[in-house]
């Protein structure tokens, strides 16, 4: 059999058409290597490429390992976790609709029935994103990411809702998007970008913190101080593991200590604009409760005390949930309050773990991939998650002013729902073409194995 048709014959028998010409290429190049040996045994060139095609085995059933290997996947232990962390959050919102808005009498059964409708569009959109190849971020990052900046800029510049001097909503007909969690989906672009800049040096490693910065303060000039910390706290970690990972050709030492001291830049330009009066009057007057008085003086804070002081273990009161129509962000806030009032501290300390258990499977699938791009977008979203969590547990403890937060797949409004899915759906994708697209170092290719 000739080389050609082996290699048609055995690509044939793979049914992923994306891997097909990546594994021919490696086949052909084992058998030409295979062939230069015989040669310099003393073989003719035709008897040694004869000889070195027939060493390679059967085709069909070369092609049929070959198709088990390099085949899209699922992470089914990532489904069964948001299938329940899903279920969890209607159940809660739920409870919260035929206890604390019934107390309230509003929105009953409303709610509810809006929570379930974006879960559902969140789970769709997620196996949608799955399906799609992330890779197409290393062609078309910088453009995406201007794409999207300006998007949002034209949004927030024709469609803006203001509330409280806070421009939190792009109003499209009816639908109205939550401007600081959109603003979270700069981070898988972000991933894209570190990666079209890799093999750059240090003006590589300056035009993505450009581009993080410019993402950073649209996100804080909303205003939303939370989403914005989130966001550009993600960035610097993403690129320090690109300098660390060997992306450009920098001193790791020296880049990571510069980055290190990049996570001060937001802190300082805070303090600037509450000196000089940039920030809001709301704003203010939380930021000045917090540091006036840790234990008392905040409302919300003190109220979010006393019910978590008063939580049963198992199941939640009467009491604590009649007190949850005192907080008008019960169901997106301080939903994490919320749910221990409802269920108990235990059902509070379940929910963590499954969110850390998500997280770490996140970390693990991010950590595994030989594609370095696959790598930095996984764990984009991890750390997201991370982040976003540990706020919504901060804040009813009084560790951080009160501010808006974002506990995924539990607070309510369909943009910050529809997000997390999201960014879970981009996971999928980088663990369903694990086996598929090929591995890379920091300035280049590598072609994978296919033995």
């Amino acid at each position: 059999m000739r080389m050609e048709e082996y290699l048609n014959a055995v690509t044939e028998q793979i049914r992923c058409t994306k891997v097909r010409g990546m594994v021919s290429e490696e086949l052909r190049d084992h058998i030409l290597e295979q062939t230069k040996a015989y040669e310099e045994e003393g073989m003719f060139e035709e008897e040694a490429l004869e000889k070195a095609v027939r060493e390679m085995g059967d085709p069909v059933e070369t092609g049929v390992s070959l198709d088990r290997i390099h085949r899209p996947q699922m992470s089914v232990g990532i489904l069964v976790l948001i299938g329940i962390i899903s279920l969890a959050s209607i159940i809660l919102h739920a409870t919260l609709d035929f206890s604390v808005r019934k107390i309230s009498e509003t929105g009953y059964h409303e709610y509810l029935s809006r929570h379930i409708l974006y879960v559902l569009l969140g789970y769709g959109l997620m196996l949608l994103v799955y399906r799609l190849d992330y890779s197409i971020l290393s062609r078309y990052a910088r453009r995406a990411a201007a794409a999207f900046l300006l998007l949002i800029l034209l949004g927030m510049r024709y469609f803006l809702v203001t509330i409280n001097g806070a421009g939190l909503y792009i109003r499209l007909g009816p639908v109205s998007l939550f401007t600081p969690t959109l603003m979270i989906l700069f981070v898988p672009l972000y991933g894209g970008l570190l990666y079209a800049y890799r093999g750059r040096g240090y003006l590589g490693i300056g035009k993505a913190l450009l581009w993080a910065f410019a993402a950073g303060w649209l996100t804080f000039r909303i205003p939303s101080i939370s989403q914005a910390m989130v966001l550009w706290t993600t960035c610097i970690i993403l690129t320090m593991v690109a300098v660390i990972k060997g992306w450009y050709p920098v001193s790791k030492r020296r880049a990571v200590a510069g980055l290190g001291a990049l996570f001060l830049a937001p802190v300082w330009f805070w303090f600037g604009t509450v000196m000089f009066g940039r920030v809001a009057a709301y704003q203010m007057a939380r930021i000045q409760a917090f540091f006036n008085s840790r234990s008392s003086g905040d409302f919300f804070v003190d109220r979010m005390r006393n019910i978590l002081a008063s939580s049963r273990p198992l199941m939640g009161t009467a009491e604590n949930l009649t007190a949850m129509k005192d907080l008008p962000g019960f169901d997106n806030d301080y939903i994490f309050v919320s749910l221990i009032a409802s269920y108990g501290v235990i059902a509070g300390i379940l929910v963590i773990g499954l969110f850390l258990l998500l997280v770490v499977k996140i970390f693990r699938i991010s950590l595994g991939q030989k594609n370095q791009l696959g790598m930095i977008l996984g764990l984009g979203c991890g750390i997201v998650f991370l982040l976003q969590l540990g706020m919504s547990i901060a804040l009813p403890l009084g560790l951080i002013p009160s501010t808006a937060v974002i506990m995924p797949f539990f607070s309510s409004g369909g943009s910050g729902i529809v997000t997390a899915y999201i960014l879970l759906g981009l996971v999928l994708s980088v663990y369903r073409y694990k086996n598929i697209l090929p591995a890379e170092n920091g300035q280049g290719r590598k072609r994978p194995d296919v033995a």
